[in-house]
């Protein structure tokens, strides 16, 4: 179906008549169509983790390498002083730095004091050492609580899994999602996650039918103000976007089960080796 069909579709749940085109209409319901199809369709895509609206993604935390001697003594405080050309940094950012060789204490995570704008402190630190010249590298950290920060594809809606595991897709390690950012405690992550499918022609019939009702409570809600009739929409979206959801929209699949490890103890005893 086309976007000006879905619309039309959500229109007429309100009684309204079919759009010839929805870009160029000149009705209110058209109007109102143009103002919340996007914003109503992103709002039903990430509300279900949809077959034709999921991918998965891979990334790998990128450290900045270190150049030449970069690790020096602060003077009067004795902190290690790290120089790295436009850092980008700001006083109270966190970061890891690792791999450092002749000033081993500079591997850690630290606070920073920023100097200038190619010169930074690390909190608390000690400098002992002289630094290898070329190695060590460091990456910025969220502030607290996760050790790593990856920045999300950008058409990510939704965020279903990490890591999961190969038996059980449905687990995930622990995660949050902040300003675009998957944060978490795996420099290494694999995602799967619910993306801005526009591409009407991939939408299944479900949700289309559910989209449409989302999309109808939006436009009665312009045309008529706060009424029951939005509100019935709105209700009518949330319950098929429930169970039926799930029995419609399964994952036509099932997890893969890793074989276990005949080595294993406990496969012998059950066995009755």
């Amino acid at each position: 179906m086309t976007e000006t069909e879905i619309a039309s579709l959500a229109v007429s749940l309100i009684g309204g008549k079919s759009l010839t085109v929805m870009d160029t209409d000149n009705t209110p319901q058209a109007a109102s169509c143009r103002k919340w199809f996007d914003p109503a369709r992103d709002e039903a895509l990430a509300s279900h983790p949809w077959n034709f609206a999921t991918k998965r993604w891979r990334n790998e935390i990128a450290w900045t390498a270190l150049s030449g001697v970069a690790l020096a003594d602060a003077g009067a405080s004795d902190e290690i002083r790290v120089t790295h050309t436009s850092h980008g940094l700001t006083t109270g950012s966190r970061i890891h730095i690792q791999e450092a060789e002749g000033v081993t204490n500079a591997n850690g995570t630290w606070y920073v004091t920023v100097i200038d704008a190619n010169n930074f402190d690390l909190d608390d630190s000690v400098f002992s050492g002289t630094h290898t010249s070329g190695t060590g590298e460091w990456i910025l950290a969220p502030l607290f609580g996760w050790d790593y920060r990856h920045l999300l594809p950008t058409d990510c809606l939704r965020v279903i899994n990490v890591n999961g595991f190969e038996a059980n897709e449905n687990d995930s390690v622990p995660y949050a999602v902040e300003a675009g950012y998957l944060l978490c405690n795996e420099d290494e992550v694999t995602l799967r996650y619910v993306y801005k499918n526009e591409t009407t022609t991939t939408w299944s019939q479900h949700f289309i039918n559910s989209f449409a009702l989302l999309l109808a409570s939006y436009i009665a809600q312009d045309l008529t103000g706060p009424s029951g009739k939005a509100a019935e929409l709105r209700q009518r979206f949330e319950q098929s976007i429930g169970p039926k959801a799930k029995t419609h929209d399964s994952r036509q699949g099932k997890g893969r089960v890793i074989d276990p490890d005949y080595d294993s103890r406990v496969v012998a005893a059950r066995r009755g080796y």
